[in-house]
């Protein structure tokens, strides 16, 4: 991550000399140490919607063959993220003085954590058992799961900017809200489609837990983007 910011701000507290551009220096470089660990925590949620996307594609053409392996390997990924979290959680508990609120760093990393567990949720729910869709359908569920990458590289770029630039990062977000709505589209109508679809009663909610699964990770990405939003416009003055 950038250093350029924290040199600015030495500079102007008049160095580290003094007692109070020493504390803001030591604020800075743990705010710093921790932004990279969430950067960190966000590439491995862009691994897992990669894999969710992977095994949504694998679905839709009807290739069953590893996709209960590819379930278990995603909770694993989605577990070995819990523990980064659970790191990150506890770093921020140890206290200090943040130039950003530690507690807008945990509820954005929490909120983050929810893109994992509705990745893995829609995972066990395709391979809890095989049913064969629509052409049309399948054509949707991939456009939707791609969607969700799409939503998450761009929340990745908001995550990367905040400890870079400010309003750059006002910027990106409102990019993620614009591809959200692009997965809101792919959603409302295979969600038309699914009722309009004559099938047995199991597989119908079976689809629906699948979809709104995946609709709800672009969501959450939208949130997210837009809690980073009010992070750096209430922090801006800080640049």
């Amino acid at each position: 991550m950038a250093k350029s910011r924290l040199k600015k701000i030495r500079r102007t507290m008049g160095g580290e000399t003094t007692l109070e551009g020493a504390i803001d220096a030591m604020g800075r470089e743990r705010e710093e140490q921790v932004l990279d660990r969430i950067v960190g925590f966000t590439d491995e949620v862009v691994v897992i919607v990669r894999k969710l996307q992977d095994l949504v594609e694998r679905f839709a053409c009807d290739d069953y063959e590893g996709l209960a392996a590819m379930a278990q390997e995603l909770d694993a990924l989605e577990s070995a993220a819990d523990d980064t979290k659970e790191a990150i959680l506890d770093q921020l508990a140890l206290g200090g003085v943040f130039p950003i609120h530690r507690a807008d760093l945990a509820r954005l990393v929490t909120s983050m954590d929810s893109i994992n567990n509705l990745s893995a949720g829609a995972a066990d729910r395709i391979v809890m058992r095989r049913f064969t869709l629509p052409p049309r359908m399948n054509e949707l569920l991939v456009f939707l799961a791609r969607a969700d990458v799409d939503a998450v590289l761009g929340l990745q770029e908001v995550v990367v900017a905040l400890g870079k630039d400010l309003r750059e990062a006002i910027r990106l977000a409102a990019q993620v809200d614009k591809l959200e709505s692009r997965a809101d589209d792919y959603f409302a109508e295979l969600y038309r489609d699914m009722f309009e679809w004559d099938t047995d009663y199991k597989t119908f909610h079976q689809l629906k837990a699948i979809i709104e699964r995946l609709e709800s990770i672009a969501d959450r990405c939208s949130q997210n983007a837009e809690l980073l939003r009010h992070m750096a416009l209430e922090y801006i003055e800080n640049e």
